[in-house]
């Protein structure tokens, strides 16, 4: 059987992804408004006059609301509707909290009945990319430029932390919210670090010296999720980002020749080889999920496990008393010319399906998300960082990351995994064989420039590239 990135490719299009049923769907309007309702009836959505309801909401229009039950549980986005209802008390709202946004949606935009907001989020999300170029999405710009919920004199854009746009962004149009502002980094045990006199180290030599030390107090240097491999994307990017700086990582999502063959991104590789090479890595990890793998971290099994912000809270359940989860940057790499590189912006997007019912409802459910009362009910919640400006956490691992992104030049958010479905699955099975050394540094590399080069010259995929 062909196995190509074209074939690969042929997985998520529309008439696959969506059903045949989704092919008549009208092109969604562009600009400062949007479009609803099926092919007999176009409803236009422009920002109007009244600020309190800028999308002229129909108070009595019921509400489709998707979250993806995952890190950051649903908790916050029950809040949230009932935000709505204090605005449209006879509003309906229909409310589903699951980790399964591909098995239970994709079937709705077959059927030209998708829901009206969806947190396309987890292991089953949608891929961007297919719902991109299908057509299948409201672009944002509507809300971009509506007056924000707490101050007409300010648009909703100017709300937003710097940086939080770009993940949802494809070639210029915003077609997703990201709404947790995430940063993945390395997690440690503050407390077993101090018990042991560990300093957490800074450069992947020191990060090298220690993990000797590590194994020999009993404990596992390092786990992962290794049914999950994505959780090794940002720690091998940031490794090569920070060696030979930001343009490594625009040259590898713009699919520039030979991109990934670059020493910087060399280097990162024989870095990540090293942990499965010097028996670094814990016994079993890949084999274990994202729970097992935190599980064993909070159990002191292992030292280091690399995640996004929503650790802490996914885990305030079951850890331990005095565990001390704390944040740290991926540590560089000798000679990296741009040691601070940190993978943050914009994560949890939320979407609006362009043939959604409820078009001005949608809108406003997401400006209300972005209130300041909402956002701090967000933060309050996960204890976790909000896309919007001015929300204060008093939880010490997210004042911890937000230290890590103070610097905005030092943010870069990779878009691999979200522009090419062909190039994210292999990458994925890639890096969990390349980490557990299971593979070469070398063969990796030229698995990866592989499949590069196929996608490069596959007209059949959209292309994307950074603003330069």
């Amino acid at each position: 059987m062909s196995n190509t990135p074209a074939d690969r490719q042929a997985i998520f299009t529309r008439r696959n992804l969506f059903g045949a049923t989704a092919a008549g769907i009208a092109a969604t309007s562009l600009g400062a408004c949007a479009t609803s309702g099926g092919d007999d009836e176009q409803k236009e959505v422009t920002v109007g006059d009244d600020a309190e309801n800028p999308f002229g909401v129909d108070p009595k229009a019921p509400l489709d609301v998707v979250i993806f039950d995952g890190g950051f549980g649903n908790e916050y986005a029950v809040a949230h509707q009932a935000l709505y209802n204090e605005a449209f008390p006879d509003a309906e709202i229909e409310f589903l909290a699951t980790q399964a946004i591909a098995e239970t949606q994709q079937p709705r935009f077959a059927e030209g009945k998708p829901a009206d907001v969806i947190d396309n989020s987890g292991a089953q999300q949608i891929p961007m990319d297919a719902l991109v170029s299908d057509g299948e999405l409201a672009e944002l710009t509507p809300l971009l430029d509506a007056p924000s919920y707490d101050d007409p004199a300010l648009t909703v854009r100017e709300t937003l932390r710097d940086g939080v746009l770009e993940a949802g962004t494809f070639n210029g149009k915003v077609y997703s919210l990201n709404y947790v502002f995430n940063a993945w980094t390395i997690w440690y045990d503050s407390k077993l670090f101090s018990d042991n006199g560990w300093t957490p180290p800074t450069t992947w030599a020191e990060m090298m010296a220690l993990c000797p030390t590590i194994k020999a107090a009993g404990i596992a240097p390092w786990t992962y999720a290794g049914q999950h491999p994505v959780y090794l994307y940002d720690m091998f990017l940031m490794l090569a980002g920070r060696h030979g700086g930001v343009q490594v990582l625009k040259d590898i999502d713009n699919l520039v020749a030979d991109a990934w063959r670059h020493p910087s991104v060399v280097a990162a590789a024989e870095a990540l080889h090293s942990i499965g090479d010097g028996g670094f890595l814990l016994d079993g990890s890949a084999g274990i999920d994202h729970i097992q793998s935190q599980t064993a971290f909070n159990e002191n099994k292992a030292a280091f496990l690399p995640c996004g912000s929503w650790l802490p809270n996914e885990q305030k359940a079951i850890a331990p008393e005095g565990f001390a989860y704390a944040p740290m940057g991926v540590p560089y790499l000798d000679g990296s010319v741009q040691p601070g590189l940190i993978s943050a912006g914009g994560d949890e997007p939320f979407v609006i399906p362009k043939n959604a019912a409820n078009l001005p409802g949608a809108y406003e459910y997401l400006r209300i998300m972005l209130s300041q009362e909402g956002s701090q009910i967000f933060g309050d919640t996960v204890q976790a960082a909000t896309v919007v400006k001015g929300v204060e956490l008093d939880n010490e691992a997210a004042r911890m990351t937000d230290a890590l992104v103070s610097n905005p030049d030092d943010m870069f958010q990779p878009k691999l995994r979200y522009w090419y479905t062909t190039m994210d699955t292999e990458l994925r099975p890639a890096l969990g064989q390349l980490i557990n050394a299971e593979t070469s540094a070398a063969d990796f590399i030229d698995r990866m420039q592989g499949v590069a080069d196929e996608t490069a010259a596959d007209d059949s995929i959209e292309k994307f590239t950074h603003d330069e």
